[in-house]
């Protein structure tokens, strides 16, 4: 171990008279280190923000398909749906998308009928300030933290928000909480009632029907089932959702990393063309080494650490600087990439799920390349006649 602590040193050392040189490195790892972890760092959020979404979603979701584009569905489909094998229940929803013009943005309004008892653990009606709706009491609403701290809003507050050419005013009752930023960035629950009078859906309809199975890993079966009962149905099944857009995720992620690859190629290129060049002061500097006692495999150790810190911390800056890129500065230019076509508004933050595993390949990924590159011209030069590297000749 003393040995070792004594090497990294006199590595530290050796960094710290090649100023430049080390610079020059170290900048250029961190910037390749940045841009990967800026990838893998915004795909692991969305990943995670998908998930614990989806965990709340019902088993299949069955909407009404005209012209090839979701219409409303009527609720007498619900007992029908219920008496199939397999279904512990069926609720109609109402629900969709309210455009403020105001704000140029769209909110994504819930109706609610149950109680919040009934709410599932994890979804948007846990409520963390003020106290949960009323269904059958209008102009009650419950909205996200993050939306009502957009909006400047807070419970006890009153909003006004246009339903065809006069306004609505709307009481907010409570904020809620969730693991899920999504929900609270543009969610806001109202009564079955009030949604369907801002999404002009008619009484009797609604939005889709929420599927709950007794076994969920027979999705397949039950939406085969409902299938033929509605020919015109489209059945969407919450573990297929799951593995699509894993495999979305997978898919934009890896495609932004192999852009990438030619970056890390050139960075590697660079290092071994700087590294392998080993200058004249480096060669009196082996030779002196050798001259003192120092065996090759010193010379080895020495250099090997010397390249690992200047790595260790060009990888570390990166996955610093990436960091706050992507959780601070919400990724601007990436996200829309990893994105895709649609935009929320407002802006969600998403909360980091990377594994230090994922950290740790990376790493390598960068580190393990320019540090091997170190060796060879380390080992050539300690394997010369010392007396030769001194007198500059070898």
């Amino acid at each position: 171990m003393k040995r070792h602590l004594a090497l990294i040193r006199f590595a530290l050392g050796s960094s710290r008279r090649r100023a430049g040189r080390t610079v020059a490195l170290g900048g250029a790892l961190a910037l390749v280190t940045f841009a990967f972890s800026a990838v893998l760092l915004l795909t692991e959020a969305l990943r995670r923000e998908f998930h614990l979404g989806a965990a709340a979603l019902p088993d299949l979701t069955v909407q009404r398909l005209v012209a090839g584009r979701p219409a409303l569905i009527s609720e007498q489909w619900v007992p029908r749906i219920a008496a199939l094998a397999g279904i512990t229940s069926v609720a109609a929803r109402v629900w969709g998308y309210y455009f403020v013009p105001a704000l140029a943005g769209n909110f994504t309004v819930v109706g609610v009928d149950a109680s919040p008892e009934r709410q599932p653990v994890d979804a948007p009606a846990v409520v963390g300030r003020g106290r949960f709706l009323n269904p059958d009491v209008a102009g009650e609403v419950v909205m996200g933290e993050a939306l009502a701290g957009f909006l400047g809003l807070d419970v006890g507050d009153a909003i006004t928000l246009p339903v065809g050419k006069v306004g609505k005013r709307l009481q907010i009752v409570g904020l809620f909480r969730s693991s899920v930023a999504l929900w609270t960035a543009d969610v806001i629950l109202m009564s079955a009632t009030d949604a369907r009078e801002f999404l002009q859906v008619p009484a009797g309809l609604a939005t889709d029907l929420a599927v709950h199975l007794s076994t969920p890993d027979e999705a397949v079966v039950a939406a085969r089932k409902i299938a033929d009962l509605m020919p015109d149905a489209r059945i969407l099944d919450r573990q297929l959702m799951n593995r699509a857009y894993d495999l979305t995720f997978d898919t934009r992620g890896g495609i932004l990393g192999a852009m990438l690859m030619p970056a890390l190629v050139a960075f590697l290129v660079l290092a071994w063309d700087r590294l392998t060049g080993v200058g004249p002061g480096e060669r009196r500097e082996i030779g002196a080494l050798k001259a003192m006692g120092w065996q090759t495999g010193d010379v080895l150790l020495a250099r090997l650490w010397e390249n690992a810190v200047i790595a260790l911390h060009g990888a570390l800056a990166g996955i610093v600087g990436a960091y706050v890129f992507v959780f601070h500065a919400q990724a601007p230019g990436l996200a829309k990439v990893l994105f895709g076509w649609s935009s929320l508004y407002p802006a969600f933050r998403p909360a980091p799920a990377v594994t230090a595993g994922q950290v740790l390949v990376l790493v390598c990924l960068v580190m393990l390349p320019f540090v091997a590159a170190s060796l060879v011209p380390a080992w050539r030069a300690s394997t010369r006649d010392p007396l030769a590297l001194l007198r500059g000749v070898a």
